[in-house]
């Protein structure tokens, strides 16, 4: 914002010198100067505003990335969330199983403890039966009977310790088996839990890192939003300043092509009046003449006055073919500028390559072409004027309204600033500078000073 205050400073300056000149001359010179200042104030918000509008953009750009981000992070959110119940899930079934392990060390024990008790009762048969030779122990126990019952009794006894040897035996074995499967299960079991429990973390690890990378982007675009917005804000603000500077030299301009306007209005009047005092004189030489030839009776007196009579009017006729040698001048206050064909009328046009709200009409013909004043006026700018290239204005006042032409695309200026200009002279010589499809005529008609567009047609004979 601060740095368009030297900009200001310079034009309220330049403003202030330009109107401080007096002359004629220095008059049409100040309105060029105010104009060439608008049409720079003019390029200056242009310029601001599309820097507005690219900051725009990319702020809606950036807006639309951070939504995309934040919708990602907001699924990644439900991600981590379902790893981590599923965690908690695992863990707690880790914790049952290390609690299952705990109660089976119990029984395990247990068994270990019949499994040992079993080895020792083995280890002591054997042990008697190498004393004893095996087998030959338990055939000294049945000869040793006393009896026939007490025989049948020590022969089932040797069975039952025998059975009972191979019972030992099989439950030895299958409390081995029991115990080595249970430990197995709970391990594996365990083991597989584990497992599961380091690829869950691993994935919400994962899941954490790509979160934090979004975060990190986000953050990234809120900065490079809060710089854009900043920087949009000092545009507005220097838009702002351009603008209000604009519009003070709108008014000065404004005020200076009224002012050019009353000078045309007393010119016209001054012209009204010198056309009424010659037509006064002419009548009184005409009415004298005619008294003349009334005194002295005579024919040749009448071809005299009739000769008289057409002289007085070839001044005029002169001055026509002088001042508008192409195209024809029409009667009334406003004639056609330049002969040729009407390519596009005033209002709206479909055009790629122009805009389509056509502030004028289109006369298209040759380069070169005439181009004369639309009707009597002062010249009150001449030069560039953007893309409508080559421009001359002219301010009219007539029948006690402020009018303003504009030609636009010539290619050469045959007036000056300041210059009057009657109705079908010359000002300059049909072309195709500025942004132009071809040679032609722009021509635009304004209601008071420039900006206020009409329809030439409706006043203008085309």
């Amino acid at each position: 914002m601060k740095q368009s205050k030297p900009l200001i400073a310079a034009v309220a300056a330049t403003m202030a010198l330009s109107f401080g000149l007096g002359t004629t001359g220095a008059s049409a010179s100040k309105l060029n100067d105010l104009q060439n200042e608008q049409q720079q104030m003019e390029q200056k918000k242009n310029e601001l505003n599309q820097g507005i509008q690219e900051k725009a953009s990319n702020i809606k750009v950036n807006s639309e990335k951070m939504d995309k981000l934040l919708a990602q992070i907001k699924d990644l959110h439900g991600k981590i969330e379902t790893k981590q119940s599923e965690i908690a899930e695992i863990e707690q079934e880790i914790q049952e199983t290390k609690a299952e392990i705990e109660a089976l060390r119990a029984s395990i024990k247990d068994l270990e403890q019949k499994i040992a008790d079993r080895d020792a009762l083995l280890r002591d048969r054997v042990r008697a039966m190498q004393v004893t030779g095996g087998s030959t122990g338990y055939i000294d126990v049945l000869l040793g009977a006393s009896s026939f019952s007490d025989f049948i009794d020590r022969v089932s006894a040797v069975n039952t310790l025998r059975e009972a040897d191979r019972q030992i035996i099989a439950e030895q074995k299958a409390d081995k088996a029991t115990l080595e499967d249970q430990k197995q299960q709970v391990e594996d079991k365990l083991a597989a839990q584990e497992e599961n429990k380091k690829k869950l973390e691993e994935a919400k690890a994962e899941l954490d890192r790509q979160k934090a990378e979004l975060d990190g982007l986000v953050t990234q675009l809120e900065e490079e939003q809060a710089r854009l917005q900043k920087e949009q804000a000092n545009l507005e603000a220097e838009y702002e300043e351009v603008h209000e500077v604009s519009q003070e030299l709108t008014q000065k301009i404004v005020a200076e092509q009224e002012r050019l306007a009353e000078i045309a209005r007393k010119a016209e009047e001054e012209r009204k009046r010198k056309e009424a005092e010659e037509r006064r004189k002419a009548a009184a030489a005409a009415a004298a003449q005619q008294v003349e030839n009334n005194r002295k009776g005579t024919s040749s007196s009448a071809g005299k006055t009739s000769s008289s009579s057409g002289k007085t009017s070839s001044p005029s006729s002169s001055v026509s073919q002088t001042s508008a040698p192409a195209p024809s001048v029409s009667g009334g206050n406003w004639t056609r500028p330049a002969s040729g064909r009407l390519s596009s009328n005033y209002g709206y046009r479909n055009l790629s390559w122009a805009s389509s709200n056509h502030a004028g009409v289109d006369i298209a013909n040759s380069t070169g072409t005439p181009v004369v004043s639309a009707g009597n006026g002062v010249v009150s700018y001449t030069g560039q004027f953007g893309t409508y290239g080559n421009v001359i204005m002219v301010t009219h006042h007539m029948d006690g309204k402020t009018f303003t032409t504009l030609y636009a695309h010539l290619s050469s200026i045959n007036t000056s600033k300041g210059q009057k200009v009657g109705k079908g002279q010359l000002i300059g010589k049909m072309g195709s500078t500025g942004r132009s499809s071809g040679p032609h005529l722009h021509f635009e008609l304004h209601i008071g000073s420039y900006g206020n567009p009409v329809n030439p047609a409706s006043y203008v004979p085309l």
